[in-house]
């Protein structure tokens, strides 16, 4: 999936600015094939939430299991492209994360960065869910992780929608990245490594629980 997303990718970049490296100024698809791009992006996370339904025993892990997924796919859709396009040339280049519902610009790293940590994360959560049932994500911690995505989500965001808001759809146009909210971005992603460490602590406390009380309970057997 990392390489069709790649390969997609090269062929839109081609189509609107004949270049597969070049991203901006910004410029919009035609309407029917930014439609179809919109649609495709749908897709692409319907097959990743389709991978974890599969794959998970519970509902927990079927969630693991989509994050792990989404997270890998995304690492090697960076490294398809820089192997076939020689993209990014460093890991501060801006990219273009998604369309809907508004643009969503970035470094490069930043997503690296989320994906590293949602990977290994999430497959260490897979391994332990492995020695009970019973795991799941505190309502604080869910807060945490909401309160920490809905930040990254805006520092990728904050530019297009000041332009949205002060001249409208076209103002986009010819749009180009200015520098980034690194601030804003760290301490959203402070917040999901924090969710994230006490997600796996509280699932260990809760194997660790577990292993006792059934000690316990052959004990007085």
């Amino acid at each position: 999936m990392g390489y069709l997303e790649s390969a997609v990718v090269i062929y839109l970049r081609q189509s609107a600015f004949g270049n597969s490296t070049q991203l901006f100024p910004f410029k919009f698809l035609e309407p029917q094939l930014g439609g179809v791009e919109l649609i495709r992006e749908s897709a692409t996370i319907i097959m990743l939430l389709s991978v974890g339904y599969l794959a998970g025993k519970n509902r927990f892990q079927q969630w693991m299991f989509f994050v792990f997924t989404f997270a890998v796919w995304d690492i090697f859709y960076y490294v398809f492209l820089r192997l076939f396009t020689g993209w990014p040339a460093t890991l501060g280049d801006f990219d273009v994360l998604f369309l809907f519902p508004v643009i969503w610009v970035s470094p490069v790293i930043c997503p690296i960065l989320i994906s590293l940590l949602l990977s290994s994360a999430s497959a260490l959560l897979i391994f332990l869910s492995g020695k009970t049932d019973k795991l799941s994500i505190s309502r604080l911690n869910l807060t945490i992780l909401l309160l920490g995505g809905a930040t990254i989500f805006y520092s990728f965001t904050e530019q297009v929608l000041h332009i949205l808001f002060q001249r409208g759809p076209r103002g986009i146009e010819n749009y180009s990245p200015l520098p980034f909210d690194w601030r804003l971005f760290s301490a959203g992603f402070l917040a999901l490594c924090l969710a994230a460490t006490f997600t796996i602590k509280d699932c260990l406390r809760k194997i660790k629980t577990g292993q006792s009380t059934t000690q316990d309970k052959n004990i007085v057997e």
